[in-house]
């Protein structure tokens, strides 16, 4: 990767696939070694040497951004958005579905405990949010809340994307829920408590029954769990004031009044 560019592009191809492979291999400093060379040489590589692989790479980065080394974590995120310039054409539909698969995470990882892999997912998020060709998503990414560091600042912000996804984006919702529920055992506090208030802004915003009616039993006891149980102080001033917003709810209110109704009539009925 050091020679000159005239020379390297003859071996782009060769030097990819031999990345691809090192990605999935056993020993972490090979695979960060790996995912570092792959956002090398990203730069220079024509079309035709990474489309053949594009979701076979964002896949296998999937792995690598959940993992305990910050550097690889926040190369790995790095890498996903410096894909994105790839993923447009014949491939656009099937690397807009690796997207939609990745944005729980980027979103959670915007207030990652280390600086390194917030920067990387703040890049990374407006390099992919215009693929998904939603204008409000965008306007998102120049607020305060977005670019701001600060714990009250992030709050605000998945409280602006929750509402642009449940407005914008209803049909994602759910699995953007089920992947967020699964982060409530992330291995960092700062992390649980990041999925714990996204989830609950996306229910306390959402007017879709079908989402409450999966998640709203499941989230509200897990919140009372980890508030009396949690060792971190984070997760547990999170769980205080993401009850809060599911109880002062308009629209859990009614999803309530609804389901005590249909239970009422069931009951009557037998």
């Amino acid at each position: 990767l050091q020679i000159p560019l005239i020379h390297i592009l003859k071996y782009t191809t060769q030097v990819l696939g031999v990345i691809l492979a090192l990605l999935d291999d056993s020993d972490e400093s090979v695979q960060l070694t790996g995912v570092s060379c792959l956002l090398m040489i990203l730069d220079s590589s024509p079309d035709d040497a990474v489309e053949p692989i594009l979701l076979n790479l964002s896949k296998r980065l999937r792995n690598l951004q959940s993992s305990m080394n910050a550097k690889m974590r926040a190369t790995s995120f790095a890498v996903f958005g410096a894909l994105s310039k790839y993923g447009i054409g014949a491939l656009s539909e099937a690397f807009v579905e690796q997207v939609h698969a990745a944005v729980p995470r980027l979103v959670l990882h915007l207030h990652d405990e280390d600086v390194s892999v917030r920067s990387a997912c703040r890049n990374t998020l407006k390099q992919v949010f215009p693929l998904m060709e939603i204008e409000r998503l965008l306007a998102v990414l120049n607020t305060q809340s977005f670019l701001s560091d600060h714990r009250s600042d992030y709050e605000d912000f998945l409280r602006d994307i929750a509402k642009q996804f449940t407005q914008h984006l209803p049909s994602r919702v759910d699995s953007y829920m089920a992947s967020s529920v699964q982060a409530f055992d992330a291995p960092w506090p700062i992390i649980q408590a990041n999925a714990i208030y996204f989830c609950s802004s996306i229910l306390s915003l959402s007017d879709n029954q079908h989402i409450l009616a999966v998640y709203h039993s499941q989230v509200f006891g897990m919140l009372v769990g980890k508030m009396s149980r949690s060792p971190d102080a984070v997760v547990r001033a999170t769980c205080s004031a993401a009850l809060g917003l599911l109880l002062k709810s308009s629209n859990l209110c009614s999803w309530v009044d609804s389901t005590s109704r249909n239970h009422d009539a069931e009951s009557m009925k037998n």
